[in-house]
């Protein structure tokens, strides 16, 4: 019989602790020229979505309704528990609730997720109010329309906010999403 080579008192202790797995590393990529977004957990895409990125280009000017380029993490998520198309004023839900398309609107709604530039040409991001919403004007997703921020449908925002978290990684690209392995660091 082989023996230990720990004190029968210690063998509670020798056992592997069954600590609980860390969370994924999660990171959003989005692609300005294909309008598309893609989650990756632990830089395995997971899903894509179709967004809509600013109608004026790109940068970080204040006032100009550019969308910011480069590495900017979420800051906050607002609207956790809203319903579908709850119009958000100065991100405080408002009461009213829009109908995806509905005429004459081109709200922010259901969720807002911040976000804050991690960059020097994108560190205006929170103070510019830039940040990945829910839109009423699901029609023009895939078009760049916005007036900065990155626009989703009240499905596809809600999906993602439950998602992420503050401090997800969102890398806002100028050119189509690169493969998992050519990532920016």
């Amino acid at each position: 019989m082989k023996q230990s080579r720990w004190p029968r008192w210690l063998a509670p202790f020798s056992r592997r602790c069954p600590c609980p797995k860390p969370p994924p590393e999660q990171r959003i990529v989005i692609s300005v020229e294909e309008q598309l977004m893609l989650t990756f957990e632990d830089n395995v895409p997971k899903k894509r979505y179709p967004v809509s990125t600013s109608r004026f280009g790109m940068g970080d000017k204040m006032r100009s309704g550019l969308t910011p380029l480069g590495r900017l993490e979420i800051a906050e998520i607002i609207g956790e528990g809203l319903p579908k198309g709850a119009l958000l004023r100065g991100r405080v839900p408002t009461g009213e609730v829009l109908r995806p398309n509905t005429p004459g609107h081109d709200a922010i709604v259901t969720r807002i997720l911040r976000l804050r530039g991690k960059e020097p040409g994108n560190a205006r991001a929170l103070q510019r109010c830039i940040y990945i919403h829910g839109t009423t004007a699901e029609k023009c997703l895939k078009t760049p329309v916005s007036w900065g921020c990155v626009r989703m449908s009240s499905r596809d925002i809600i999906h993602l906010a439950h998602w992420a978290r503050a401090g997800t990684r969102v890398d806002i690209l100028p050119g189509r999403l690169p493969a998992p392995e050519l990532l920016p660091q």
